[in-house]
């Protein structure tokens, strides 16, 4: 009888075990990601590609709690304010640091972008789009972690 206590116990275990991970696995699954506190690797500036392999840091952008955002052009690094309210979006450039590098036309078109009157973004799959009035400013990704580690 002890034993059979014993199997049935372990066996609700399992069960709920096994349960728990596919509820989880689920949610994950269907997590937003969030617009803070993510690093957002830079695809588009104004609808055209860019090639990250040919600078020597990937263009990239970080919202944080404190309402401030920084992040790197391919080289320079760079920083100001934003304000959220759900899709709506206001960033306030404040400044970049001025080395002379490689790809300078993508930095200044970046710093162009982070310049323009942003009004809104919209997260969906993995992409970030920011948008000044309707027109799609800059376009973002999250890097998928590689399974070498």
């Amino acid at each position: 009888m002890t034993k059979k206590l014993l199997l049935l116990a372990i066996a609700a275990i399992i069960v709920l075990a096994l349960a728990g991970c596919k509820t989880s696995k689920k949610a994950a699954e269907g997590k937003q990601i969030s617009l803070v506190n993510t690093v957002w690797y830079l695809e588009s500036i104004y609808q055209k590609p860019i090639d990250p392999e040919t600078y020597m840091s990937q263009p990239h952008l970080v919202f944080n709690n404190e309402g401030q955002f920084s992040g790197n052009l391919g080289c320079n690094t760079f920083f100001g304010k934003y304000y959220q309210k759900k899709k709506k979006l206001q960033m306030e450039f404040s400044g970049a640091t001025k080395k002379l590098c490689p790809q300078m036309d993508t930095e200044r078109l970046f710093l162009k972008g982070l310049k323009e009157n942003i009004t809104s973004f919209s997260i969906k799959d993995s992409v970030l789009i920011i948008y000044a009035d309707k027109e799609e400013i800059f376009r973002f990704k999250v890097r998928e972690e590689s399974s070498d580690k």
